[in-house]
């Protein structure tokens, strides 16, 4: 037996994808997405992009991930995705 560690598995690629290909992806205009980013304590549930040169890019996991999530909850908790 071998007296090394275990290597650890590396972390996850993540996914970044430009507002188009964000929104496309999630079934809204993109100008809709741009809205929602700019009113950011009326939309919590909407993970931050990074900003790359003059655009932003989503990390469509965490997106999935928070959609998802906005799903589970409760009807009045949801009206803010409207």
């Amino acid at each position: 037996m071998s007296d090394e560690p275990p290597t650890p598995h590396p972390p996850p690629l993540r996914r970044w994808v430009n507002t188009r290909s964000a929104a496309a992806h999630i079934g809204i205009h993109p100008e809709v997405l741009r809205r929602w980013s700019r009113q950011p304590g009326k939309h919590t549930w909407l993970p931050k992009p990074i900003r790359v040169g003059k655009e932003f890019r989503w990390d469509i996991d965490a997106l999935e991930t928070a959609l998802a999530d906005l799903n589970d909850r409760p009807q009045e908790d949801n009206d803010e995705a409207r």
